[in-house]
């Protein structure tokens, strides 16, 4: 059968606003299925898809999220894998080569298993870009990356601080960029508390840091005690509610470093006064995290990854069209012999196979160079699937 294409439909922080990627990414939650995973980060929006066999691919992954907004990129087939395996592997991120993106691919993909029968397609493709960085971490210098976002968000926090040493910081969120921000912090700041929903996973996170764990619904006495918020859950304003942050801005200065996507405190709130609010595009990293030549071997490893994974799906592609050729020859022989014979029946046995040989080898000269080309050129298979008329 002909199979599906591949094609992803992105959107980065450094190509469009923050509101652009908050409306792509609700989007992409709503049509996730099957046929479609979205990665979802701090600083980008990513939607990979299996378009069925027949359909443009950008028109069709565009029309499914109904995505219009300027900055989106589409990209089909190669392109599309190689930029998943890019992105796996930190060379598309804010820091470049950062690792915790790896940990968000492999999440999106056990989600979308957990979630769905996935499409072969999509499937192989995390597969694949999930063991190229995995191996690209623990064989080359992109492992010592340790920079990442939750890195950035303590470096806004702990600069806004008078006195850093002695504050209070307040995590709400125990994923991996909460737990990364906690740890960074304990070595800078006084006290660290972590808020979240699963007590569990917020005690995970502690260990690292030696912070404190409160449930979400202790939150107003730890905004009291706090100095810094480092927001990194999708709460949407359900947590830091106006009212909750009216009343705490207004009885001393709040830092909140608003890393989530989307955003944890409504726009209303962020001018609140008292408030000093930041979001994740505020935040800028400094420095190379990684060499030049590095990243360019990176780059070349994942271009070379992609390029092999589109050829081994060709290639059983095109094995199939060849089954189907052969069959579909074999079919024409077996009637037109059949017919053929019927009007010889004076015919000796040995002259019976003179012209079944003949069939059959005019059958297999006739094959021969449609199946040399396929192996020659996997891509070529829906062409002579046309060609030759085979629908199945």
């Amino acid at each position: 059968m002909p199979t599906a294409r591949l094609v992803c439909l992105r959107i980065h922080q450094r190509d469009a606003a923050l509101d652009a990627r908050e409306r792509l990414a609700a989007a992409a939650l709503a049509a996730r299925g099957p046929d479609l995973v979205a990665v979802l980060t701090c600083h980008r929006v990513e939607c990979y898809g299996a378009a069925p066999a027949g359909a443009d691919p950008p028109s069709w992954i565009a029309e499914r999220l109904g995505a219009d907004a300027e900055g989106v990129v589409s990209e089909c087939d190669e392109a599309a894998a190689r930029h998943l395996m890019r992105a796996a592997c930190g060379l598309d991120s804010a820091i470049r080569g950062e690792g915790q993106v790896l940990l968000q691919v492999r999440r999106t993909y056990d989600d979308a298993r957990a979630s769905f029968t996935l499409d072969p397609l999509l499937a192989e493709l995390f597969q694949q870009a999930l063991h190229v960085a995995r191996d690209l971490r623990a064989t080359t210098p992109l492992g010592d990356v340790r920079r990442s976002v939750g890195s950035l968000a303590v470096d806004a926090a702990v600069a806004l601080l008078p006195d850093a040493a002695s504050a209070t910081a307040l995590v709400i969120g125990a994923g991996e960029v909460g737990k990364l921000a906690s740890r960074a912090l304990a070595a800078r700041v006084g006290r660290v508390i972590i808020a979240n929903r699963d007590a569990e996973r917020a005690r995970q996170a502690a260990q690292f840091s030696g912070a404190r764990v409160i449930p979400l619904t202790e939150l107003e006495s730890a905004l009291d005690e706090a100095d810094v918020v480092i927001s990194a859950a999708d709460t949407r304003g359900e947590v830091l509610t106006s009212d909750r942050l009216a009343r705490r801005a207004a009885s001393r200065r709040l830092v909140v470093i608003d890393v989530a996507v989307p955003r944890s405190v409504g726009e209303p709130d962020r001018s609140l006064r008292g408030l000093v609010y930041r979001s994740v595009d505020d935040l800028t990293e400094t420095g190379a995290a990684l060499p030049e030549d590095l990243a360019r071997a990176a780059e070349e490893r994942c271009a070379a990854e992609a390029a092999g994974f589109m050829r081994a799906r060709a290639s059983r592609s095109s094995a199939a069209t060849i089954e189907a050729l052969r069959a579909h020859g074999q079919r024409l022989q077996a009637s037109h012999l059949e017919r053929a014979l019927a009007k010889l029946g004076h015919l000796s046995q040995r002259d019976r196979r003179v012209v079944e040989s003949l069939a059959s080898g005019l059958t297999n000269a006739l094959l021969h160079e449609p199946t040399v080309a396929l192996k020659e050129a996997p891509e070529r298979a829906a062409t002579a699937r046309a060609l030759f008329g085979i629908r199945r």
